[in-house]
């Protein structure tokens, strides 16, 4: 009995995938000088450490890197924010799994992706790591929105969220209208012409919006569903286990 409880433990586990978290940002205006001035020092830096937790799961020492030279993650008043953890600043950094597994989360932001550091980036989600993603830049591939919103949709579909392929045209400070933690103490915060974030799925979430679209968008994995097949596979491991049950009787 003890084999078969664990059976049905390993497959309940398995349903979850242990995957890590997702924060989308339409723009990258957010964690900029600027936008510190604009939004306000006290807004801004609850959101930048908000979403170090979310991602990190912790309040402070975890391996962060800001793998980007996009403006957003590359000044001095994130690096203020985030003190508490260990950063690692490089500039934009060619990466692979193996690299990316050094962090508890990465941050990126106006990066010219491959297809493989793409497929990286989905593994290393996928097996715990906590990704931020600031669009928005107008810095990847052709410097459009279209061509930004494919790059990261090639990673975040996955985790069901989408990119708008337009620029939304929001500029300057907008109230935040969620509930979300990521959101605690943050009224507001400064935004700058981003690609607009949608959810696909249960478990990508908008987390506030400006005039019906979303500015800011996670994957939340612990609002997983098992899906049909794991759910017939659990099922059947207790059907299994009463059968055992009433043969030992």
């Amino acid at each position: 009995m003890f084999r078969i409880l664990s059976f049905v433990f390993i497959l309940t586990l398995s349903a979850s995938a242990f995957a890590g978290h997702i924060i989308v940002n339409n723009d990258d205006f957010p964690l900029s000088n600027t936008g510190f001035v604009n939004a306000g020092a006290t807004n801004t830096t609850n959101f930048a450490q908000n979403a170090a937790l979310y991602l990190t799961g912790v309040s402070s020492g975890a391996a962060i890197w800001l793998d980007s030279d996009n403006l957003s993650l590359a000044q001095s008043d994130l690096q203020g924010a985030l003190s508490a953890y260990t950063l690692t600043d490089t500039g934009f950094s060619a990466f692979t799994l193996a690299t990316l597994q050094n962090y508890r989360a990465v941050f990126l932001g106006g990066d010219n992706l491959t297809s493989a550091e793409q497929a990286a980036l989905i593994a290393y989600i996928n097996g715990g790591g906590g990704v931020y993603i600031a669009a928005g830049t107008g810095a990847i591939g052709n410097d459009t929105a279209a061509a930004e919103a494919a790059q990261w949709n090639a990673v975040i579909n996955t985790f069901q969220l989408s990119l708008a392929s337009v620029y939304n045209g929001f500029t300057g400070d907008i109230a935040t209208n969620g509930s979300n933690p990521i959101l605690n103490g943050v009224a507001q915060l400064y935004y700058n012409n981003g690609n607009s974030v949608s959810s696909t799925g249960p478990n990508g979430q908008i987390i506030t919006t400006n005039q019906g679209q979303g500015l800011i968008g996670i994957y939340n994995p612990t609002a997983a569903v098992p899906e049909p097949s794991t759910m017939l596979l659990v099922a059947g491991a207790l059907a299994g286990l009463g059968l055992y049950r009433r043969n030992r009787s």
